[in-house]
């Protein structure tokens, strides 16, 4: 496409706070030039290619959601096609990776991992979390995704264990892709949440003798029957119930083993409300508070 030198304005530039991309309403950061007629693409000039159509972002805030958020407007130049992709058809609207994530599944959470799947935008510092389907299309190159603008990769992520543990696993994990494949900022754009997905092993009736867990709400040691939330943690009692009851937190690192202690001393679990040295119940409703449900 060829535009005269007099229909077109070349090498301006946007912080993001001016431009979003056409197909998805993102802002946009970078080089741009525009049209006499008012139409606006990336790159410093047409001949930097290939060039994706923009939108002022006023206008990008206030519009309806596309129907299909995928295609972006996209032209090549014959010569770029043939030049740099012998061979290559030329598409006028080329689908870009979108946001779709991976979740753990029942299996992951056996393993103790899941595979997550990212891309990077090959001249920017933007990620996007996709899924495995759209990760190896870019892997391969595939002419159905515009694959020559973002550098497709993958994180280990682990998802149970030692809480602690498991947060230190999962930084170290993002930290050596950052530096393996030049990923800057990467862990600011997972908003530092090394412990996502993360589940406690889910049990009940367990009894510590002390030495092992706390009470959130008064940091004093607990004795008594506690279970494993699979989201809230340690709690007080034999098993979890709908009445607020206190939160437990592990002492010197201390994690469920996955065998539940056995001692012929201990009470029965007759009550919800075992016995301690520690803090009781608390009708708090927050982690910090000390009582949950």
């Amino acid at each position: 496409m060829y535009y005269p030198k007099s229909q077109i304005i070349t090498n301006l530039y946007t912080n993001g706070e001016e431009l979003a991309y056409f197909s998805t309403k993102q802002p946009y950061v970078g080089y741009y030039w525009k049209t006499s007629n008012g139409q606006i693409f990336t790159g410093k000039t047409p001949q930097n290619i290939p060039t994706i159509k923009l939108i002022e972002l006023s206008l990008a805030i206030d519009a309806v959601p596309n129907e299909n958020p995928i295609l972006n407007s996209v032209y090549y130049p014959s010569d770029f096609l043939i030049t740099d992709y012998p061979g290559y058809r030329y598409r006028g609207d080329i689908p870009l990776p979108t946001f779709i994530p991976s979740f753990p599944t029942p299996q992951d959470y056996t393993n103790g991992k899941m595979i997550r799947y990212f891309c990077k935008k090959t001249n920017q510092t933007i990620y996007l979390e996709i899924n495995k389907d759209t990760h190896n299309k870019l892997v391969k190159q595939d002419s159905s995704i515009l694959y020559q603008l973002y550098q497709p990769f993958t994180l280990t992520w682990t998802l149970i264990g030692n809480r602690e543990q498991v947060a230190k696993n999962n930084q170290n994990t993002i930290e050596r892709i950052s530096n393996k494949l030049n990923m800057p900022m990467l862990a600011e754009f997972l908003k530092m949440d090394f412990t996502k997905y993360y589940k406690y092993p889910e049990a009940s009736n367990l009894y510590t003798k002390g030495n092992e867990l706390k009470t959130t709400q008064d940091n004093k040691m607990y004795i008594g029957f506690y279970h494993i939330h699979p989201d809230k943690g340690y709690m007080v009692g034999a098993t979890h119930i709908l009445e607020p009851h206190a939160y437990l937190s592990p002492i010197n690192g201390f994690s469920y083993s996955g065998l539940s202690f056995k001692d012929t001393s201990k009470p029965s679990p007759t009550s919800n409300i075992p016995p301690s040295t520690g803090g009781g119940m608390s009708s708090g409703g927050g982690m910090s508070g000390g009582g949950g449900y």
